[in-house]
C-alpha cells in the first residue's frame, strides 16, 4: 500500500513538473517582446501561438502588430518559398492574400516535391551501383577459382552456376541503373523547364 502511495506520488509530482515546464516554455516564447511587436513577428513567422496568451489591451496590441505581420507573410514570393522547402501550409492568410500565398506555395511544392523525386532516384542509383560492384567482386572471384589449374573437378559446375548467376544479375542491375539514369534525366529536365516556366511567370 505505502509503495503504491510512493508511486502515485511520484506520478502527480511528475506531471505537474511536465506541466509547469510547458507553462514556463509558453512563458518563454510569448515574453522579450511588447505585444504588438511579438504578434507582428509570430505573424512573420506564419504562427500564431500567443494569440490566447493575451486579454484586454495587450491582446488588441498583439492583433494588431499580427494584422500587420501577415501582409508580409502572405506573400507570393514567401508562399514559393515555403512551398520549395516542403513546410506546412499556412492557412493563416487572410481572404484578400490567400489567393496570392497559395499560388505561390502550390508552385513552390511542385518544385519541392520534384526534388524529392530527383533525390530518391539518386539514391536508388547510389544503391544499385554498388550492389553491382559487389556483383563484379564476386565474379571475379569465381573467375579465379576456374582459372587455378588444380581446381576441384566436384567443385567446378557448381563455380560455373555460380558465374552464370551473377552475370544475369550483372546485366539486370546495369539495366535498372540505366533505366534510373534515364528517369532522373527526364526528372531534371523536367524540375528545369518548371523553374523556367515560373521564371517566366514573374
Amino acid at each position: 500500500m505505502a509503495t503504491h502511495s510512493r508511486c502515485l506520488l511520484f506520478s502527480v509530482l511528475t506531471l505537474g513538473l511536465f506541466l509547469g515546464g510547458c507553462a514556463t516554455h509558453a512563458d518563454d516564447l510569448c515574453s522579450g517582446d511588447d505585444t504588438e511587436t511579438l504578434g507582428f513577428r509570430e505573424a512573420t513567422e506564419g504562427r500564431h501561438e500567443c494569440a490566447s496568451a493575451f486579454s484586454g489591451s495587450e491582446a488588441a496590441a498583439y492583433q494588431r502588430g499580427w494584422a500587420q505581420g501577415i501582409q508580409r507573410f502572405c506573400t507570393e514570393e514567401n508562399g514559393f518559398q515555403q512551398g520549395t522547402q516542403g513546410a506546412m501550409f499556412n492557412d493563416d492568410c487572410p481572404p484578400a492574400l490567400a489567393t496570392m500565398y497559395i499560388d505561390g506555395y502550390q508552385s513552390g511544392y511542385s518544385v519541392y516535391l520534384t526534388q524529392l523525386e530527383i533525390d530518391s532516384i539518386e539514391h536508388a542509383i547510389e544503391t544499385k551501383s554498388g550492389d553491382l560492384e559487389q556483383i563484379w567482386s564476386a565474379l571475379d572471384a569465381v573467375s579465379r577459382k576456374l582459372d587455378q589449374s588444380d581446381v576441384d573437378a566436384n567443385l567446378r559446375p557448381q563455380w560455373l552456376e555460380e558465374s552464370r548467376t551473377l552475370t544475369r544479375r550483372q546485366v539486370e542491375v546495369s539495366a535498372e541503373i540505366d533505366e534510373l539514369e534515364f528517369e532522373v534525366s527526364a526528372r531534371k529536365t523536367q524540375l528545369a523547364a518548371l523553374r523556367h516556366a515560373l521564371t517566366m511567370s514573374d
